[in-house]
Formats: structure tokens, C-alpha cells, sequence
């Protein structure tokens, strides 16, 4: 037996939902009101503690340049006699305690804490909440750094901790005024909705009455209601439905007989089609098909109706074979709400775009084939020049030292330039040989900076490294990393001839890292953007064309990706994007 009853009055409802609106506007204004002095009141004693924490600092600057322990001392024990100060920490500029007030055995020492820490590492004012655990009370701990007048050297650190319990009081008052005031309010609240509600649930009730009355079928219901507010409305707008009603019967039955006209235009329209329609419902069966559809798929009379779309033919069907040779786009089907109702399937042949496109494949694929072997052979051709000439002599002149000597140092030295392309070639279509584990980004830039600097100094370059925060470590192979890298910052070397800025930013990404290479060299045209990781194309008088296309296998290989951006004349930027855990 259920304890609440099965119909609750108007007046009930009313006063249980203004009750609810009072109180809920009770506590959203406590709250606000009661977060803007608690901001208030902290703001206070912000502004306190910096103020002392900045003025101890402003007396302790002179005796933290000398070491003037004994003076800081005095300050630190004058300061901490303040109300709610909780402890004073002069900090010198070895981070080591100079004075710690009420507890001079710490100087020299140095405090190896997370709040400690932190406010040694800020160059501006810190703030902190923290637990003093000797008291066991809630502190505000205000870091301020000292610097000289004119100088961005740091001489020390002033930590102030004031107490927050005096604080936590004030706040915990204001709170139970605004309670007591809420309480009050919600009284007279209640009391006026209950007023209100025997006003307005009477002639409330006759509208409720016409409304049942008209519901059966009665539509010569007419409210005559006088109470001036939005009552009388309710109940003029109720005559008023009632009227349209009435003369809106009429147009809906003439509508009737203009749908049915539409549909059976529809109907004629679908069966004309020279494209297959099939409608589905949302559980993919089959609804209705036009004749075209009928005719593709073989479907005869309404017995497959509510059958599986993927069921509709056995396997050895024709159709099964033709999908191979038919486009198929599906869309939904939406009512006047914007909900699915269902899915359209419209079939197209497509059997003369399939050969097309088996046409523009291979076209691609010898064009690709073609750029590859225009490559390899200019390579290869050089280095066989060279060889050629010098067998071409060797009849003549094999009696000669100096030719002997030099065709000893030439022939071997072309022949292994020969063997390095074939071997970066082979590498680069073989499978890869990456060794993956735990790796350490800030290692890669570290060893590849160690590696070129003096290099690019020497061409005149500028060479920064930007890190942003803390980098993930990434699954990879840190000697490939470093292969990549160094790729990318030859390339940018040999893009600035007349000397220029190199500039690598890295920083955290979710998921990953990002990395990017910006050059204030020649830059590219669109073209050789659009060529740039393809084996064997350069733009430069020597060079292999090789290290760019395996720079992109290698963040390939680790589950990144790399992006070029440039202009001519404008320079260029290579962004790298690499995950923590390989996908």
C-alpha cells in the first residue's frame, strides 16, 4: 500500500513547488553572497601577508647581500610577533635557511618540501595552503622573491605564514547569518504561496473541467472567467482553441484528400526512377522498394518485406556478384522532428567509374615507379662515370704511381657511394628494425644539438631549443629519433646558405608530444611542398634526395605524424607529432 496519495491538489502542488523555488533561491543567494565574503575575507588576508612579506623583504634586502644572518634574524622574530603570523623563513641565495623564526637550529639548512620548493623556483609572489603540522593549524604561505633594485639576480626568498583559523571563523559567522536569514525568508514565502494558491487553483479548476469536456468530444465549452491576471487568459485562449478547433476541422479533412493526392503523385514518381530505392527501418529491415529495385535485385512479390537488409540474397545471387560493380549510398530517413525513422538506400552502376579508376592506379603507379628510377639512375650515374673513366685509363696508364694511387682511393670510394644509396634505398622499402622502449625526448634534442651546433655556428645559423614543461617519455627507438632529427636540421642548414635562425620547440601534447623545426631559410614553393618526402627529389645540386623520405618513415614507423608549412622567402616549419604509447 503506497503511503502517498494518488492525486495531489493544485494547492499542494503549489505550495510544495514555490517552497522549493524559495528555498532553492534561498541557497543559490547564501551561497553567492557567502562566496563573495569568503573571497572577501581571503582577499584581506592576501593582501596583509603580501604586504608584510614584501616589507620584510625590503629590510632583509641589504643584510641578504652582506649575510647579515643576525639582522635577518631580528627581522624574521620582529615580523612573526605579528597577529595570526605563524612563522617567518628568510631563505639566502643559496636556498639555504638563513633564519627561521622561533627556530634558530635550522640555519644553513635547507628545507626539501613541495611547498619549499616551489616557492624557491617562482621569480613572483607565490601562494600556498598548507597544514602547519606544529600546530595543527591551516596556514596561507606567502612567497616573495628578493631581487636588487635594477637587477634580475634573486638574493633570497621571504616566506610569511599567516593563520587561517581567524579567517575560517569570520567566514563560518557570515555563513550562519545567511542561514537564519534564508529560514526566515523561506517562512514568509511559504505563507504567501499559500494565499496565492487559493486565488488562483478556483478558477483554475474550471478550466480544468471545460478541458475534460472538450477532450470527450464537447467543443461547445465556453469559459466565462473574470480574475484580471493570466487566469482570465488561460481562459480566453481556451475559447479561442475551441474555435479554431472547430474551423480547423474542416481544413484538416480537405488536407486529408490533398496528402493522398501527394501520395499517390510520389508513388509515380519513385516507380519512373532509373535508380534502385529500397527504404529500411532502423533495425535494417526492408520496407518498401521501387520497381527499378525490384527489377536490380531480383525481389518478387512483397515477401521479403521485413526481411534483413543482408539477408534479402543468398550468396550464389547475381546481385552479390554486381556489388562489385553498383555504388550504394544510404541516408536517414527524418520525420518533421528531425528523428530517424528509418534508412534510404539508393543504388547506382558504377561498373564504368571502376575501370576508370583502375585506369588512373596504374597511371599513378607508373608515374610513381617512373620518378623513382629518374632518381636512382642519376645517383647511380655519377658515381659509374667516374668508375668508367678511370677503367677506360687503366690499359694506358697503369704503369703510373699517381694514377694507380688515385684510382685506389676513387673507384672504391664511388663504388661504396653506389652500395650507401642501394643500402638507404633497401632500408627504406624493408620492413623496419626498430628497437622500441621507454624513451626520452629531452635525450634525442639533447644528442642532436650536442652534434650539429658548433657546425651550425660555424655556417653562421643561430641554434635555440624551446622546451615547454615537462616532456612525456614515448615509446621509440631513440637512435632512429635522432636520425630524423638530425635529417631535418641538415635540411635546414643547407636552406640557409647565407646564415639564418634554427629554432626547435617541444612540448606536451595530450596523448604525446610536439615537436617543430622552424628555419629562417629560402622556404618552398608548393610544389616542392608537395614533393618533398618523395625518395630521390631535391632541389639541391647534390644530395640524394633520400633523408626527408626516411625521416617520414621513421615518425610513420612510430605511430606520428610530420607536417611541412612554408613560403618562398619565408622559411619553413617541420611539425612533428609523436604519441606516448605507440597505437
Amino acid at each position: 500500500m503506497s503511503w502517498f496519495p494518488r492525486k495531489i491538489s493544485l494547492k499542494t502542488r503549489f505550495m510544495v513547488a514555490t517552497g522549493a523555488v524559495v528555498f532553492v533561491l534561498m541557497v543559490i543567494i547564501i551561497v553567492l553572497v557567502g562566496n563573495r565574503s569568503s573571497r572577501s575575507i581571503k582577499q584581506e588576508v592576501e593582501v596583509r601577508g603580501f604586504a608584510v612579506a614584501h616589507s620584510i623583504a625590503a629590510v632583509s634586502t641589504q643584510a641578504l647581500v652582506t649575510y647579515n644572518y643576525t639582522t635577518l634574524e631580528q627581522n624574521a622574530e620582529q615580523a612573526s610577533q605579528g597577529a595570526d603570523i605563524v612563522y617567518v623563513i628568510i631563505l639566502d641565495k643559496e636556498k639555504k635557511v638563513a633564519t627561521f623564526s622561533g627556530h634558530s637550529g635550522w640555519q644553513g639548512k635547507y628545507l626539501d618540501d613541495a611547498v619549499n620548493r616551489k616557492a624557491l623556483a617562482a621569480n613572483t609572489a607565490v601562494i600556498q595552503s598548507v597544514l602547519w603540522e606544529e600546530t595543527g593549524e591551516r596556514v596561507m604561505d606567502i612567497a616573495v622573491p628578493v631581487f636588487l633594485p635594477g637587477s634580475e639576480m634573486k638574493w633570497g626568498t621571504v616566506r610569511v605564514g599567516l593563520s587561517l583559523e581567524r579567517m575560517y571563523w569570520q567566514i563560518r559567522r557570515t555563513q550562519l547569518v545567511l542561514v537564519g536569514i534564508g529560514t526566515v525568508a523561506l517562512i514568509l514565502g511559504l505563507v504567501g504561496a499559500q494565499v496565492m494558491a487559493g486565488r488562483i487553483t478556483k478558477p483554475l479548476g474550471q478550466v480544468v473541467e471545460a478541458t475534460i469536456a472538450a477532450a470527450g468530444g464537447d467543443l461547445g465549452q465556453q469559459l466565462d472567467i473574470h480574475t484580471r491576471d493570466e487566469v482570465e487568459d488561460l481562459a480566453n485562449s481556451f475559447n479561442t482553441m475551441i474555435n479554431e478547433i472547430l474551423a480547423q476541422r474542416g481544413q484538416l479533412e480537405q488536407r486529408l484528400d490533398e496528402i493522398l493526392e501527394l501520395k499517390s503523385y510520389n508513388d509515380m514518381i519513385l516507380a519512373s526512377m532509373t535508380n534502385g530505392l529500397i527504404t529500411l527501418d532502423l533495425e535494417e529491415r526492408a520496407v518498401s522498394a521501387n520497381g527499378t529495385a525490384e527489377s536490380i535485385l531480383g525481389l518478387e512479390g512483397r515477401h521479403w518485406q521485413g526481411t534483413s537488409f543482408r539477408n534479402l540474397w543468398p550468396e550464389d545471387n547475381p546481385f552479390v556478384r554486381m556489388l562489385r560493380t553498383l555504388m550504394i549510398n544510404t541516408s536517414f530517413l527524418e520525420d518533421g522532428r528531425k528523428e530517424k525513422m528509418g534508412v534510404l538506400v539508393v543504388i547506382n552502376d558504377i561498373t564504368e567509374l571502376k575501370v576508370l579508376e583502375a585506369r588512373m592506379r596504374q597511371s599513378d603507379r607508373l608515374a610513381a615507379l617512373g620518378t623513382l628510377s629518374a632518381g636512382l639512375a642519376h645517383e647511380i650515374r655519377n658515381p659509374l662515370s667516374a668508375i668508367k673513366t678511370f677503367v677506360q685509363l687503366l690499359p694506358r696508364k697503369l704503369s703510373s704511381p699517381a694514377f694507380f694511387d688515385k684510382f685506389q682511393t676513387t673507384v672504391p670510394r664511388e663504388l661504396n657511394r653506389i652500395n650507401d644509396l642501394i643500402e638507404n634505398l633497401l632500408e627504406l622499402a624493408r620492413p623496419p628494425k626498430l628497437t622500441f622502449k621507454m624513451t626520452t625526448l629531452g635525450d634525442c634534442l639533447t644528442q642532436v644539438a650536442d652534434r650539429y651546433r658548433d657546425k651550425l655556428e660555424e655556417a653562421g645559423i643561430t641554434f635555440e631549443i624551446h622546451q615547454e614543461g615537462v616532456l612525456p617519455e614515448i615509446w621509440g627507438d631513440q637512435e632512429h629519433l635522432v636520425r630524423a632529427f638530425s635529417n631535418l636540421i641538415i635540411n635546414a642548414q643547407q636552406a640557409m646558405v647565407d646564415g639564418g635562425t634554427l629554432i626547435i620547440e617541444a612540448g606536451p601534447l595530450e596523448g604525446g608530444v610536439m615537436l617543430q623545426f622552424k628555419d629562417t631559410g629560402v622556404g618552398m614553393d608548393q610544389n616542392t611542398k608537395d614533393n618533398i618526402f618523395d625518395p630521390f627529389f631535391t632541389t639541391k645540386d647534390s644530395g640524394t634526395g633520400l633523408g626527408l623520405a626516411m625521416t617520414h618513415k621513421i615518425i610513420e614507423e612510430h605511430g606520428g605524424d610530420i607536417q611541412v608549412e612554408s613560403s618562398v622567402g619565408q622559411g619553413t616549419t617541420f611539425t612533428l607529432t609523436l604519441p606516448d604509447v605507440q597505437g
